[in-house]
């Protein structure tokens, strides 16, 4: 019980609900306090107009008949009101007292505590026992001599002490609605980040990233943050979606090199020919290591130049003599697959590149177009000027590429399903975008099935 407790106690809900109670207490008592102090000063000010109104009718009585006139005028008043008697006395300029009218319930009060002088000070106070007071109003009168007009004010003593028996009756169930209460709306509130704790500790548990966290009605940032956190969700499935596509086509691309390099090396240890077939065997070997290399150099290539950390060794190159490069170094593939290759190529396409990294964007662009077009087909190469640019286009009549898939075509390792029967990594169009977009320049394609495609890079021309 005591652990349940200590663990409901470290909760957030716990810790804000108390929060909210302090301050919902501390509120209370602050406008409980003011209310206690102006309802007893409204009190006090009725009192006190009361004894005022009173004190001017004396004077004026006292003005027109002196001591016998004011003692028969305070005789008919206190008659008629026994229960609410006033207590007047007046003083003379000596200090004599010369008429007094002491109410029955003043009798216990020490009637020394207020002043006789002239001078007298005009609200005078008298506490006594049962929370009983005593208010005295002075004023003096024109031949020297001071009255003095009081009443009971217990009505104040009786109403602030109800007033403060029914705040102490209130206070402990304001404190528990403010515990309770701030504890049901944090609990409440706290909802969407308890479905992310628990989406992110399902997924550390079970390794499943479908999971979701439950969106609020309410349009708040509680709301944002679980529509950020479920994007965020899919982001990371699509990216380990990616990530375990990327592995099989590793996977799939070096167990063939690594599977002749195995059988090669086999063969030349079980071959009885000598030294010229150990030779042999340990070249297909150099060869079929070099394709594993050239996997593993190529994603270095595309890593560093995504994360922008490639070299690029550049200078001012005719764009059209290293796409006549790539063309030459492809001629013989082209034509044993029977593929024509036809070009415009203008002079002067000058831009600021690293001409060995472009011949590797040509010649990939290149071998993709006869990879994929059937033979017979037609390649047509062009590069132009084109509104402060050099446009290189390469429209292949090959199989195409189908509208869902050419966003894809740009991921790392990512081959169609059409494209698996080719030899290649997937890794040639990421490279290329890599470093074109390394030279700050962009790569564009479009494309219909079984009519072919068109690749379009854009470089910065030089001025």
């Amino acid at each position: 019980m005591f652990s349940r407790l200590r663990e409901l106690t470290r909760t957030l809900p716990f810790r804000v609900g108390l929060w909210y109670a302090s301050i919902f207490l501390i509120s209370a008592i602050l406008v409980l306090w003011l209310v206690y102090f102006l309802f007893g000063a409204a009190i006090n000010r009725k009192d006190r107009d009361v004894i005022e109104a009173r004190l001017r009718e004396y004077v004026a009585v006292y003005d027109h008949g002196g001591i016998p006139a004011l003692r028969e005028w305070t005789h008919r008043i206190n008659k008629a009101r026994a229960e609410r008697m006033f207590f007047v006395r007046v003083t003379k300029f000596d200090g004599t007292v010369a008429m007094s009218v002491m109410p029955e319930d003043w009798s216990d009060s020490d009637l020394n505590l207020l002043p006789r002088s002239a001078n007298a000070t005009n609200w005078v106070r008298v506490a006594r026992e049962r929370d009983v007071d005593l208010t005295v109003a002075s004023a003096a009168l024109p031949d020297g001599a001071v009255i003095q007009v009081g009443r009971s004010s217990d009505s104040r003593s009786k109403l602030l002490g109800k007033f403060r028996e029914v705040f102490g009756t209130v206070i402990l169930p304001l404190i528990l609605l403010g515990l309770f209460g701030g504890m049901i709306l944090t609990n409440r509130m706290m909802q969407p980040v308890r479905g992310v704790i628990n989406a992110a500790a399902s997924i550390i548990n079970t390794g499943r990233m479908d999971v979701r966290v439950p969106v609020p009605s309410a349009n708040d940032e509680l709301r944002d943050l679980a529509v950020l956190f479920n994007r965020m969700l899919v982001c990371n499935e699509e990216l380990f979606r990616a990530l375990r596509d990327s592995l099989d086509n590793v996977a799939h691309d070096l167990r063939t090199p690594l599977a002749r390099l195995r059988a090669t090396l086999e063969a030349g240890l079980s071959d009885d020919g000598g030294a010229d077939a150990v030779r042999d065997s340990i070249a297909h070997a150099l060869e079929e290591s070099e394709q594993v290399q050239t996997i593993i150099t190529t994603l270095m290539e595309v890593a560093r130049a995504e994360t922008g950390g490639m070299q690029l060794h550049v200078d001012h190159a005719d764009l059209s003599k290293l796409m006549s490069d790539a063309i030459e170094l492809y001629a013989h593939v082209a034509e044993e697959k029977n593929v024509a290759v036809a070009t415009q190529l203008d002079d002067g396409c000058l831009a600021t590149v690293d001409s060995s990294r472009m011949r590797q964007v040509f010649a990939n662009l290149l071998d993709n177009a006869i990879k994929y077009t059937p033979s017979g087909g037609r390649i047509v190469i062009s590069v132009g000027h084109d509104d402060g640019e050099i446009a290189v286009n390469m429209r292949d009549s090959g199989v195409g590429i189908d509208e869902a898939e050419l966003p894809r075509i740009w991921e790392r390792l990512y081959r169609a399903d059409k494209s698996r029967a080719e030899h290649g990594l997937g890794l040639g169009l990421n490279l290329v975008k890599a470093i074109v977009e390394a030279h700050h320049g962009r790569v564009e394609v479009t494309s219909v099935p079984r009519q072919g495609s068109e690749f379009r890079v854009y470089l910065p021309a030089d001025q």
